[in-house]
């Protein structure tokens, strides 16, 4: 959910952290996320290949150093037990951007809510202290906690020099300008950014769709929930998995579109989606946009991973508008034909052969999908080809190195 494409590589032993701190909040929302009723696509894992002869597999040693690092907070998704909507499983984000320009990489963790009416979680950001320790900066910073966190992504909205931050939530989305000194102040409405209504959005990026060097935004939106109108457990058909009740959604439930919003130069924000045909029918449970130029026209395109639905595929005309392309694209469905449940994903040119690939996570009980960059717009399913097709049974998180991260499932 975070992409500006300008990866920049982090030490080992800060790697080392970041994966530690992350997989402790995604496997907080594995187990109840395994009975969401979502779709999945009863994948076959495939044997994995051999090694080369003469290869060795590397030694893999993930250790948790949270707690010693200073990373202590406590992250809220719904009920602790006995969770009874799909807002309360798809778990929450994380930002990781130097926000005080020190040359230290800080972090940004989202909370969720709870549905009870308890006190609200905040969301934290911690400060980079060097040494593999962080400073819970969170209250001086201004960052308070606004809504129901879902994703983030990070960028200079304004060319200030600044690395400001946009939350997306269930309710309001949320945009913090960074001032420079250590802190953040909620510009939401004056920016342009203010939703009429309450929405359900989860990932987001920032794109510069039409090269005029000021950061636009995209925003997927995945469900229109409310829960005074969303069954519970077993109450409906959709609400089933393998015969047993399960929490409903997304399938059953009112599905979302897409929104991108165009710099106005100065920092503000206005909505473009169907002036250039990124607004779809409310057919698409949108979970998670990637952004890069996949055609090498010089110009950025916009994928989204949908959860269930069909995946999206944005190509760019010359900034003058999109064309959906996904379909004919070959990146909407698996190898199969099928949808699949679309969470986190990333781009990478795999091959080297100057193009960018797309690797995307699905949900639980299916496989992984790589689809081969072929050129011109044209892309395969390499997943069992590149031996990629061994795991069905996680549910996993998309992780970047670089300027920013972000993680979402």
């Amino acid at each position: 959910m975070i992409r500006n494409n300008s990866f920049t590589r982090f030490a080992g032993p800060f790697f080392v952290l970041l994966c530690a701190a992350l997989l402790v909040w995604c496997g907080s929302n594995f187990a109840d996320a395994q009975g969401m009723g979502m779709a999945t696509g009863n994948g076959q894992a495939a044997p994995a290949k051999p090694l080369p002869p003469g290869m060795k597999a590397p030694v893999v040693d993930y250790r948790d150093i949270a707690a010693q690092a200073g990373l202590t907070g406590i992250n809220v998704s719904g009920a602790t037990k006995n969770k009874q909507y799909i807002i309360e499983t798809t778990g929450t984000g994380v930002a990781i951007f130097d926000y005080d320009n020190d040359g230290l990489p800080d972090i940004f963790v989202m909370n969720g809510g709870r549905l009870d009416g308890g006190l609200a979680p905040t969301h934290y950001l911690y400060h980079n202290l060097g040494g593999l320790k962080f400073e819970d900066v969170t209250a001086k910073s201004g960052l308070a906690h606004t809504g129901w966190g879902q994703g983030v992504c990070v960028g200079d909205a304004d060319n200030g020099g600044n690395v400001d931050l946009f939350v997306t939530q269930w309710g309001q989305n949320a945009f913090y300008h960074n001032l420079g000194n250590g802190k953040f102040r909620d510009e939401t409405k004056e920016r342009g950014l203010a939703s009429p209504q309450r929405r359900w959005s989860t990932g987001c990026a920032f794109i510069d769709f039409n090269r005029d060097g000021f950061l636009d935004l995209v925003v997927a939106h995945y469900i229109e929930f409310d829960p005074s109108k969303t069954p519970r457990p077993g109450d409906k058909s959709s609400c089933q998995w393998k015969g047993m009740p399960v929490l409903c959604g997304p399938r059953g439930l009112p599905a979302e579109t897409v929104s991108l919003y165009e710099n106005d130069g100065h920092g503000h924000f206005k909505d473009v989606s169907d002036q250039l045909h990124i607004t779809t029918p409310k057919n698409y449970y949108a979970f998670t946009p990637l952004t890069g130029d996949f055609d090498n026209d010089g110009w950025p395109d916009i994928y989204v991973s949908c959860d269930s639905t069909a995946n999206l595929y944005y190509h760019n005309l010359k900034g003058k508008g999109f064309e959906e392309i996904a379909g004919p694209s070959g990146v909407a469905y698996n190898e199969d034909g099928r949808e699949q449940a679309g969470m986190g994903v990333s781009a990478g040119d795999f091959n080297h052969d100057g193009l960018l690939d797309i690797f995307k996570t699905n949900f639980a009980d299916d496989t992984h999908t790589l689809y081969r960059n072929m050129g011109d717009n044209n892309f395969e399913d390499a997943t069992i080809d590149s031996g990629l097709a061994v795991n069905t049974s996680y549910l996993a998180c998309i992780i970047h190195e670089g300027a920013a991260i972000a993680v979402l499932g």
